[in-house]
């Protein structure tokens, strides 16, 4: 059966990997700012999940939009 391109794998262009790693870099900043400033808590625990899955949906943006992304159906 095949794979729908939602659930495939996506190898990013060079292009996108570097939009990949600077992503990751600022999302990471926001990581550290958020545990250097609040305080250990739920709502911290909260705030790093949501920015863990911010980042997660971002870079899947630049992948799954990227025309020269290869995909493996």
């Amino acid at each position: 059966m095949p794979i729908d391109k939602p659930y495939a794998y996506h190898k990013p262009s060079s292009r996108g990997l570097e939009a990949i790693t600077r992503l990751r870099e600022l999302f990471s900043q926001v990581d550290q700012i958020i545990k250097g400033v609040c305080p250990n808590s739920r709502e911290r625990a909260i705030a790093i999940t949501n920015n863990e899955q911010t980042a997660m949906w971002a870079i899947k943006s630049v992948v799954f939009n990227d025309p020269d992304s290869e995909v493996d159906l």
